[in-house]
């Protein structure tokens, strides 16, 4: 359904203060409030000219609204801008139609200067030897299906993070853990500015697991949960310090069953190989009932 555009300001106030803000290129921020096909001016051969288009409507602070066209707002081709209705985007000014009052954005050129701004950073970081300890802040934007990559964005630069980087648990489905909008802190495993590549890790900012479980090695006892129980597989044991170990029962236990809680001792460590066993040694909460799938009939 076609749009009409209503007027960005009403006051003169709101135009000389977006007029500021154009002359400074300034990055400022606002709500993407609709997406909808709108007939708005797009830069076509150095002109502004009419042409219908997917068009995101963005509410400023102040009540003033802008719009941005579908190619203005990513590098990157979506199929539909309706995911970013309800999100917080940055963009600058790019044109001020003074005859319609309409404020025209571009998201896409905000990023590029975010983007300039972060590669020239990384250099300095990486000069001086600081890059490996940085932390920076970063959004997930999705993750690929096909290659498991997670594509977040940093200080707008588009980085890419392999499947291994999400965390320290591997094989875990990666489509799952991971959640489009999220905030992570990540650190830069590499970079080349002349291809754009930025290449990240949520891991790195995290403290080794296994490091944790080697300090418990002495205790008598550790708490877990059964997370798994597998006719081919064996057991497995989710530990407090985030990893999910094999589990080995005695002759004397009962057969577990997923959820229930245990007290066990850890066995081996295999840190080069990530691979740990742990000894169940008593069900502290007791034991969980099986379910029966045909108790019901004899309800």
């Amino acid at each position: 359904m076609t749009e009409t555009m209503t007027q960005s300001w009403t006051t003169n106030e709101q135009l000389n203060h977006l007029a500021q803000i154009k002359r400074d290129r300034e990055i400022v921020k606002g709500v993407v409030t609709s997406v909808g096909s709108k007939k708005a001016k797009v830069l076509e051969n150095g002109k502004y000219v009419p042409k219908q288009v997917e068009v995101a409507t963005f509410l400023l602070e102040g009540g003033v609204t802008a719009y941005c066209s579908k190619d203005e707002f990513s590098e990157f081709e979506f199929k539909s801008l309706n995911g970013f209705t309800g999100t917080m985007q940055e963009f600058v000014i790019e044109h001020l139609d003074l005859e319609d009052k309409i404020a025209i954005v571009s998201v896409k050129k905000a990023d590029d200067i975010k983007k300039a701004k972060f590669f020239n950073q990384l250099q300095q970081l990486e000069a001086s030897g600081d890059l490996k300890n940085q932390v920076f802040e970063g959004t997930v934007w999705g993750v690929n299906p096909k290659s498991r990559r997670v594509f977040v964005r940093v200080n707008g630069a588009d980085c890419f993070m392999l499947p291994n980087d999400w965390s320290w648990e591997r094989g875990r489905n990666i489509e799952q853990s991971v959640d489009r909008g999220e905030k992570i802190t990540v650190k830069v495993r590499r970079f080349d500015k002349e291809q754009g590549l930025i290449q990240v890790s949520r891991r790195h900012t995290m403290e080794d697991p296994f490091k944790k479980l080697e300090a418990l090695m002495g205790m008598d006892t550790v708490a877990g949960r059964i997370s798994g129980v597998d006719p081919v597989h064996g057991i497995f044991v989710q530990l407090d310090v985030g990893l999910e170990v094999k589990g080995i029962k005695p002759s004397y236990l009962e057969e577990p069953v997923v959820g229930d809680i245990v007290a066990c001792k850890v066995r081996t460590i295999d840190k080069k190989n990530r691979h740990a066993k742990v000894v169940l040694v008593s069900y502290p909460r007791g034991k969980k009932k099986r379910k029966d799938v045909g108790a019901f009939l004899f309800e």
